[in-house]
């Protein structure tokens, strides 16, 4: 992090929600915000994320002081929670588990409290170093938080545990916190943010038309996150060869800082070098 000042508000870095299936490069892709100058700080939630980030910046010969990242994983309850789970699946029938009024070994289903506390001051496993809250990170770096798959199940497991069966309410409340959360870090942070999403597809409420859309909690809550954002963007491979997308057809997009277009280079340097001609003016 650069001992300059912070820059006022008008120079925030932008909010970019990166989605494809996977293997698509989503991960790889953030170490280019290294080669923009930035420090990298990730999140991640999916098992084995580091040894992609670590893969890309030898390959990029990027410098390893750079990069910071912390592991939450996701429903790493102990055992003895999923064998109360399992028995109570083993002895209720199905609508006695519908109407189940609380989670089930719900103080062991913490990981979205756990995601928050790192938010709330971010610790480089690799190094052991605090760098204090990410709303307080100026635009010189830039965080990412890889993916948002594993925070629709932390979400989902804080509301209600180890229960099997979650009613409408249930997942209603899981939705909303989730939605606070994307709504905080979209809108608070000084830095550069990404988000990192699979997609489904789902009908548009408007058109009734099937549209690729980002993977969230619940449909209804998928056509809400990327208005907040200032890019979405679609990862995409072909063979050997990944790129980007705006424009892709059938798929839920929009481009502030890159252009509305196929083919595009999967690299932040260009979102980087946008944002600091649009500040410049």
């Amino acid at each position: 992090m650069s001992d300059e000042p912070k820059q006022e508000q008008n120079g925030r870095g932008t909010k970019t929600l990166l989605i494809g299936p996977p293997g698509s490069g989503k991960t790889t892709s953030l170490v280019t915000c290294i080669e923009a100058g930035l420090d990298l700080f990730v999140l991640g939630t999916d098992p084995g994320f580091e040894e992609s980030l670590l893969d890309a910046m030898e390959r990029k010969n990027l410098p390893i002081e750079k990069l910071h990242y912390h592991y939450v994983a996701p429903a790493t309850a102990p055992w003895s929670a999923l064998i109360n789970s399992a028995q109570q699946i083993n002895g209720f029938d199905y609508e006695t588990l519908t109407k189940l009024k609380s989670g089930i070994s719900k103080s062991s289903y913490t990981q979205f409290i756990e995601l928050l506390t790192v938010l709330s001051d971010f610790t480089d496993q690799r190094t052991g170093e605090s760098f204090g809250p990410v709303d307080d990170f100026p635009p010189d770096c830039f965080l990412a938080i890889d993916s948002l798959s594993g925070i629709n199940i932390m979400a989902m497991d804080l509301m209600v545990g180890g229960k099997p069966t979650p009613h409408q309410g249930e997942w209603g409340v899981a939705m909303n916190a989730e939605e606070k959360l994307l709504l905080k870090l979209t809108s608070d942070l000084k830095c550069f943010f990404c988000l990192t999403a699979h997609v489904e597809k789902e009908k548009d409420a408007i058109s009734g038309m099937p549209l690729i859309m980002v993977s969230a909690l619940g449909s209804k809550l998928a056509p809400k996150i990327p208005r907040t954002f200032s890019d979405v963007v679609l990862a995409v491979k072909e063979g050997d060869k990944f790129t980007w997308s705006t424009g892709a057809i059938g798929v839920d997009l929009k481009g502030r800082s890159l252009p509305i277009a196929d083919g595009l280079e999967p690299s932040f340097e260009q979102i980087v070098e946008i944002w600091k001609r649009r500040n410049a003016q």
